[in-house]
């Protein structure tokens, strides 16, 4: 267990030398609701599936039989909650006369921020490292394996997704039909859109994904591509040419993610589906975050202050509500 935080550590907070003692802490926007699906469920394991509908329906020749078609059943996906917890301890004279007395005392403040940055990194590292079925997700104090896998068995991007009924396997990474993972401009937007295009329900029925939102790193040679492409997508131009043809592309609507690391990644959603309980990345909530009680450790006076919350991060189904792109005309 660790020691708490003594005066030691802490000197300038009772050094009456320095006037003026500021708490600088980043404070980061909730992000995953904009391209998560966001839920609360009372259950410890929550477990989804679907059914398909018909084919299509056949000609049948005079005094023959119908065709008859059944609905086949979709895969399912468990979803177990998960318990992340902080704690911070203060020994009772650092927080009298260094944390108390310097007004730094906004201790529940901090530990939602701390709670709120795990499920935004959390979020964000599915997506980047979603051409895997898992990876180590870097703590502070331990990594942990996160598996990536849906209903299908099968990473977040894959080229192949099988398909419920067995037929034609799925692609969402995106494909110009020659090239995966193209970088992000106005020829990739088109390559994801036929990508987008070609996905189909269980039974294999046209299923086209209307593309309506980019999701990429804040700051990052993408984000600025989009915002200059969109002015003139949003015009009706297409962007960097001097001909007279219209755009055959809509503006898009811009997520940037403070969490995501990868400059050239970049992802595109059908938010109609990709925000839904049916499709789409989920954030299943079984307890909101939560400040405990404070505990004072008779023996030592120590204060120790603790937040916890109850979520698990998963999907079942991605391949007909987002695409993927690492960017460098390679990655599948």
């Amino acid at each position: 267990m660790a020691s708490p935080l003594n005066l030691g550590q802490i000197s300038d907070t009772t050094n009456v030398a320095i006037q003026k003692m500021f708490k600088k802490e980043a404070q980061n926007e909730v992000q995953l609701k904009k391209f998560y699906n966001f839920r609360t469920t009372e259950d410890y394991i929550d477990k989804d599936s679907s059914l398909s509908g018909l084919k299509e329906a056949e000609f049948t020749d005079e005094n023959a039989e119908i065709l008859e078609d059944v609905p086949v059943q979709g895969f399912d996906q468990s979803y177990t909650q998960d318990s992340v917890d902080i704690i911070v301890s203060y020994s009772y004279r650092s927080w009298k006369f260094g944390i108390k007395k310097r007004k730094l005392d906004n201790i529940a403040k901090e530990i939602n921020n701390a709670l709120n940055r795990k499920k935004e990194k959390l979020a964000a590292e599915r997506l980047t490292n979603g051409f895997s079925t898992n990876y180590s997700h870097v703590g502070v104090s331990k990594n942990t394996t996160i598996t990536l896998t849906g209903g299908d068995i099968l990473e977040p991007w894959q080229t192949a997704h099988t398909r419920e009924d067995g037929g034609t396997s799925m692609n969402n990474v995106v494909y110009d039909g020659t090239t995966y993972s193209l970088p992000f401009d106005y020829a990739g937007y088109k390559a994801a859109v036929r990508t987008a295009s070609l996905w189909v329900d269980p039974r294999g029925n046209p299923m086209v994904g209307k593309l309506d939102t980019l999701v990429c790193k804040t700051g990052s040679t993408v984000a600025f591509k989009a915002a200059e492409i969109n002015k003139a997508m949003r015009d009706g131009k297409i962007p960097e040419s001097f001909d007279h043809d219209g755009s055959a592309l809509p503006a898009l609507s811009i997520v940037e993610n403070d969490f995501l690391t990868q400059d050239a990644y970049w992802f595109m959603q059908d938010s109609s589906r990709a925000l839904t309980e049916e499709y789409g990345f989920q954030h299943i909530e079984a307890e909101a975050n939560n400040l405990d009680p404070v505990n004072m450790v008779y023996k030592t006076r120590e204060l120790q202050f603790a937040g916890h919350t109850f979520f698990i991060q998963g999907h079942n189904d991605v391949a007909r509500s987002n695409l993927a792109s690492a960017g460098d005309s390679s990655t599948t």
